[in-house]
C-alpha cells in the first residue's frame, strides 16, 4: 500500500459484535498471484508464512482489524511480519463463514494458502482442522 493510500481503521470492539461466526476460513496469496491460477505460488507455499499467520497475535490483529460483518469473497490487503523488519504483503480472502455472520472475539479464524482452494484441497484441510 503506497504512502498516499490510507486504510479505514476499524474501531469495532470484537467483544461487542453480534451474531459472531463460530469459524471463518481465510485464504492467503501474494498480491502478484492470480487468485484462480495455480502458477507463481511461492509465497502461498511457505509453511513458515502460514505458521506466522496462525499465531494468536496475528489472529488477534485480524479480530480487531476486521471485527463486524463478513461475507464469503471479502478480500483484505494485509502483510505478515517476516522478521528483520521485512513484511510480506498478502491478500486475504474469506472462503467460508460458519455459524454466524460476523467476526468477533469468539470467532475461530483459520488461515490456508489460496493454492489449496484452487487445487481443491480445502475439504481435507477443513477436516484436519476440526
Amino acid at each position: 500500500m503506497g504512502s498516499a493510500e490510507r486504510r479505514n481503521v476499524n474501531t469495532t470492539d470484537p467483544a461487542t459484535v453480534e451474531d459472531q461466526a463460530d469459524r471463518v476460513l481465510v485464504s492467503f496469496r501474494s498480491p502478484e498471484t492470480d487468485p484462480d491460477e495455480d502458477e507463481g505460488w511461492w509465497v502461498a507455499d511457505s509453511e513458515w508464512l502460514q505458521e506466522n499467520m496462525t499465531e494468536r497475535t496475528y489472529r488477534r490483529y485480524l479480530w480487531w482489524a476486521h471485527a463486524g460483518p463478513v461475507s464469503v469473497g471479502d478480500e483484505w490487503e494485509e502483510f505478515v511480519n517476516c522478521g528483520c523488519a521485512n513484511p510480506e504483503d498478502v491478500i486475504l480472502c474469506v472462503e467460508a463463514v460458519d455459524g454466524g455472520t460476523a467476526i468477533g472475539s469468539e470467532t475461530t479464524i483459520e488461515v490456508i494458502p489460496r493454492k489449496a482452494v484452487v487445487e481443491g484441497d480445502v475439504e481435507e484441510i477443513e477436516n484436519d482442522a476440526s
